[in-house]
């Protein structure tokens, strides 16, 4: 499933490329019952639990920053699997253009699952692009509040 969008952040896209490889910054991003550790520069571990009625999916997976070379652009690489419940793939190429104080973020990406984790999402696949969004806004508040402090 395709995922894309724009955000507006008030923050220097530099700035911005500094809070997502940033362990409490991404950790914001997860669940408060989820696990997350940072690997190694640009790498997160992290463990998400979901229930579904009397069944309860817990996905370990990772996450991976990675620079595409050009300007601050990044790469989100987020793969999480169970042995049971599937899969779950997100790749979101980040792209940031910034006028100085304000960043525009944007993203467009492939979401791919299967097994229940699929099926989990896809019957929510018409609210994925708000979810993703979401998570931007939440990571928007996170870098303006820390470039004003």
């Amino acid at each position: 499933m395709q995922i894309n969008g724009q955000i507006k952040i008030a923050c220097p896209a530099t700035f911005l490329v500094q809070v997502l490889n940033d362990p409490a910054a991404m950790a914001k991003l997860l669940p408060k019952d989820a696990k997350f550790a940072l690997s190694s520069p640009g790498n997160f571990a992290f463990s998400v639990s979901k229930a579904m009625g009397p069944i309860k999916l817990t996905l370990p997976g990772t996450m991976a920053v990675i620079p595409t070379g050009t300007r601050q652009d990044q790469k989100l690489q987020i793969k999480a699997a169970h042995m049971i419940g599937g899969k779950v793939n997100l790749d979101l190429n980040v792209t940031m253009s910034d006028t100085g104080a304000v960043t525009q973020l944007t993203y467009d990406g492939t979401l791919e699952a299967s097994g229940l984790a699929g099926r989990m999402l896809q019957e929510r696949q018409d609210r994925m692009n708000g979810y993703i969004r979401n998570l931007l806004v939440i990571l928007k508040r996170h870098a303006e509040a820390r470039t004003t402090a």
